[in-house]
Order: C-alpha cells, then structure tokens, then sequence
C-alpha cells in the first residue's frame, strides 16, 4: 500500500479552546462554496481557489481535525453532512496540492494516497466512502474491505448506509454528481434532491423505442448497494420526472436491456 499524504499536517492555528471544530470547518467549507462551486453546472474553479484566502484559511483550519473526535457528532444527520463535505473537500484540496492538471488519474491510487489526520486516525476519500459512508464495504476495486474487524474506525460507521450518498460524493471528475455543500438540518432534502438531480441528467438515458437503459457506471460499480438490479429500476422509477420515461422503468423496465455510459474522468472545472 502506498504511503499516505496527510495533507492537515501544518502548524495549528490559534483559537479559543471552546471552539466548535466542525462547525468552524463548515464555515470555511461554506465559503469555498460560495465562492468557486458553480452549483448549476457542477463545476470548480481551481485555478481560482488554489491562490485565495478562503482556501489557505481552509486548508489552515483541517489542522485543527488532528484534535477532533468525529464520535462526538450526535445525530446521523450531522455525520452525513460532516462525512460528505469533507470527502468532497478533502478531494478538492488534493487536487489543489498535487498539482493535478486534467485527471486524478495522474496519481496513481489517487483516493487512497490523501488524507486528513483526525484524532490519532488517517481518512483517505476511500476511508469515508467505502468505510464510513458505505458501511465498512469492498470497494468495488479492490478484494478488502477498508477497515479490518479491530479497527477503531469501525466505530464510525454510518449504519445502515443510505444509496443516495453515490449522489452526493464528488469524486473531481466531469461524470461525478454536481457538487453541492450539506447541512444536517436540511440532509434529507438535499439527499433527495441530488438523487433527482443525477438521475434526471445526463448521466443516465431511458431510451424507450429501443428498450434500452444507458446509465452511469456508478450503478455497475455500487449496484449491491442499491439492491441489485431491481434496486436500480426502483431507484430510477423513484426519481425520475413524470412522463414516458417514468413511465417505461415501472413498466417495462425489467425487460430492458442496460449499457454502461464511458466514465469522463477529466476534471469538472
């Protein structure tokens, strides 16, 4: 296994020591957001963040995780939310230090090479995703599960793993969902709205006349977390928009046959 790069590894800043670390976290995250998320389409700007203060303040403030205790957060709400953000964040500033040009695929094992030290433990993207967010599972690359039977991590799974989240992670790639920025008051509208938001976009294609489902390879690559292929058809007839294609998924979609859209890992900026 290669050797992670903890990338929270700078000089603590000063601050009260009644300070709140995922809500200061979440404000800084916010911010970001604001600023160089575009929403509608889905997109980062980079080159942008990469010289602003509201990244180097970010990037000043995961120094702080090195003293958090993610056990702490109290509803299920603000452990998705917590996870979430940070995934998508933690991706982002590993785009931003390792200099990634057109592709994470430029560093090889790229969501296992990153991380932030929390507490006196190390999550990589693959870290909150396949073991925190998907329950402790394979990820469907590779023969292991993320953390073994001992690990403490274990401690901080999210049980029973909610689909929806494969909506949410944004991996920096232009097939990835948009990009969006959680809070635990509002989680299950935004889990349901980024499912209807995938779903009815580009990434997935209910053709009808040819009986023909084309759909993002996110589907293939989770579908036991989704139940299968029934889980799927569900998943879609759940979330689509009202009309003929809706209407073909209940109806016949069981029959149809499914392709597997290419995966566009270029950056989504």
């Amino acid at each position: 296994m290669s050797k992670i790069t903890a990338l929270n590894s700078g000089p603590l800043p000063s601050v009260g020591p009644e300070i709140d670390i995922a809500a200061h976290l979440r404000s800084d995250m916010n911010r970001l957001k604001g600023e160089f998320y575009d929403l509608e389409r889905g997109k980062v700007d980079y080159a942008a963040m990469r010289d602003s203060a509201a990244y180097r303040d970010y990037v000043t403030c995961t120094a702080l995780l090195r003293d958090y205790d993610p056990g702490q957060l109290g509803t299920r709400e603000e452990e998705l939310a917590f996870w979430i953000n940070l995934y998508n964040t933690l991706v982002i500033h590993g785009i931003i230090e390792l200099e990634i040009r057109e592709s994470v695929k430029e560093v090889r094992g790229f969501f296992s090479r990153i991380g932030y030290l929390i507490g006196r433990m190390v999550f990589t993207p693959d870290h909150i995703e396949h073991g925190i967010l998907r329950g402790n599972r394979r990820p469907f690359h590779r023969l292991f599960k993320p953390f073994s039977a001992d690990a403490p991590r274990l401690a901080l799974i999210i049980d029973p793993p909610d689909p929806r989240i494969h909506f949410t992670l944004v991996c920096a790639s232009s097939s990835c969902p948009p990009i969006n920025f959680y809070v635990p008051e509002r989680i299950e509208q935004q889990l349901e709205t980024a499912a209807a938001g995938f779903i009815n976009g580009p990434e997935v294609e209910v053709v009808p006349e040819h009986n023909l489902l084309r759909l993002s390879p996110i589907f293939r690559w989770y579908a036991p977390d989704f139940g299968g292929r029934s889980g799927i058809l569900a998943t879609l007839a759940r979330y689509l928009d009202h009309g003929e294609k809706r209407d073909f998924v209940q109806s016949r979609g069981s029959g149809a046959r499914i392709e597997w859209k290419d995966y566009d890992w270029r950056l989504n900026r």
